[in-house]
């Protein structure tokens, strides 16, 4: 059901968050600016030392300003484990905000999750309600009643499932400024209590869902599904568009106008990325089998975005068909602007596939240079050169092809962008560049459905 007027709150003054990742972290910094009290918990050591320090250790637009204030404020503390925390604080509202990553047959991993809830009901000493924050899979919720239900014979315990709508690059408003709230549980004593979190924002008048917590899980995944189905869809479009000598800036437009279409998620480009879209299609595929229920639909969209990562490796191996003689300038490697977060990103694929063909790469990204590094030796990658700026990039590089639409990438000179390259060929892997202009410098373009 929706709620949004006439709420009743419990009230709640101290809370715990469990995991300090994007999630974790923004919620744990959010709440910490509402008045809340919070205790976050992070086992890794190298993590929890820089927050300690005052470094945010992910980069967020706006976070780094509110986590000083609300230690100012003296709002959050950080601890090594939940054992810890509970020794010095006595939150109502644990938070789990752990990883969830993907299992070989691209299931999740919930094993954080379960370790997490374990640890904060062993340490916990009066009732206490934990909050699957983190993105789980249909059913969670029940698994982890039935793993804390001898853990706890003192007091109760509750779960609440509030899964998050954070978008990377935005979370701060996000999260300030939801388009909704969902809480899904049985016990009306803990819905009260997460609810009360959510106090100013309900009574500023942002929506409230309140179901049970099949109902909550399978929202957050659906609602990844259909977004991640809006930009393959658009993909799929922008290849007919190519092969016609269509415009799908234009095509687009035109489906914008269309209310029943709306106008978000909607452009063409290299194929979705990150730490959520990719591995909830993967959940989502996976917990349909479980059931015996046809995943088409789902499989269809990953697998469609797997193959829009390489959209122009074909064309870019006829037009520059000697790699050891060739220097591609890659633009951009986080998986979106104004984040860090490279999981997923087409650069790695593109990175992987140029490699191995033999080709020379150079690379810079305003922000996630340092993770993508960090990847490379992970992946035993070697040969590319990482850069401190676009210029120095694409001096001399023979084609450049732009993945992540950061702004200092759309402001580039045209002018000085000729003059800088040899081979001069443009690849606009998120159709920001204008064909005709970019033309008129004298270099070849090629963008995704232009």
């Amino acid at each position: 059901m929706s709620e949004s007027t006439n709420h009743s709150f419990e009230e709640v003054q101290n809370i715990a968050v469990i995991g300090a990742g994007y999630v974790g972290l923004v919620s744990g910094a959010c709440f910490a600016s509402f008045g809340f009290k919070v205790d976050l918990v992070e086992v890794n050591a190298t993590k929890l030392a820089a927050l300690r320090r005052g470094e945010v250790p992910i980069y967020e637009p706006g976070l780094e300003g509110i986590l000083e204030d609300a230690s100012a404020d003296g709002n959050i503390r950080f601890h090594a484990s939940s054992k810890e925390l509970f020794a010095v604080a006595n939150p109502e509202v644990v938070f789990i905000a752990v990883g969830t990553p993907e299992n070989p047959d691209g299931s999740c991993n919930l094993d954080y999750v379960f370790q997490a809830a374990k640890d904060a009901v062993e340490a916990s000493k009066e009732d206490v309600v934990l909050v699957l924050k983190s993105t789980v899979p249909v059913g969670t919720a029940q698994k982890v009643k039935d793993l804390i239900r001898e853990l706890a014979p003192k007091h109760k315990v509750a779960v609440v499932n509030n899964p998050e709508f954070l978008k990377e690059g935005s979370a701060i408003a996000d999260f300030r400024r939801p388009e909704r709230v969902v809480i899904g549980g049985t016990e009306a004593w803990a819905l009260e209590r997460v609810k009360s979190l959510y106090r100013s924002l309900l009574h500023s008048g942002h929506a409230l869902f309140v179901t049970d917590h099949e109902t909550a899980e399978l929202s957050k995944l659906s609602a990844n599904l259909m977004l991640a189905s809006r930009i393959s869809l658009i993909n799929q479009v922008s290849r007919l568009a190519t092969a016609y000598g269509a415009d799908v800036k234009q095509v687009e437009a035109v489906l914008r106008s269309d209310s029943r279409i709306g106008s978000k998620y909607l452009y063409a480009g290299l194929g979705y990325g990150g730490s959520c879209f990719p591995k909830d299609v993967k959940d989502f595929i996976h917990i349909c089998k479980e059931k015996g229920v046809d995943a088409s639909m789902a499989e269809t969209v990953h697998s469609f975005n797997e193959s829009q990562k390489l959209f122009f490796v074909d064309d870019l191996k006829k037009s520059f068909p000697k790699p050891a003689e060739t220097t591609v300038a890659l633009l951009g490697v986080a998986f979106k602007p104004d984040t860090d977060d490279i999981r997923e990103s087409p650069a790695l694929v593109l990175t992987k596939v140029l490699r191995e063909a033999g080709y020379k790469l150079r690379a810079y990204d305003p922000k996630a240079i340092e993770n993508y590094k960090t990847w490379m030796v992970d992946e035993g990658i070697q040969g590319v050169e990482c850069v401190d700026s676009a210029k120095v990039a694409l001096d001399g590089a023979d084609v450049c092809v732009l993945v992540t639409e950061w702004q200092e990438f759309q402001r580039l000179s045209l002018g000085g962008l000729s003059r800088l390259f040899k081979g001069k060929k443009l690849y606009d892997g998120k159709n920001v560049f204008n064909p005709t202009q970019v033309k008129s410098w004298g270099m070849d373009y090629m963008g995704v459905g232009r």
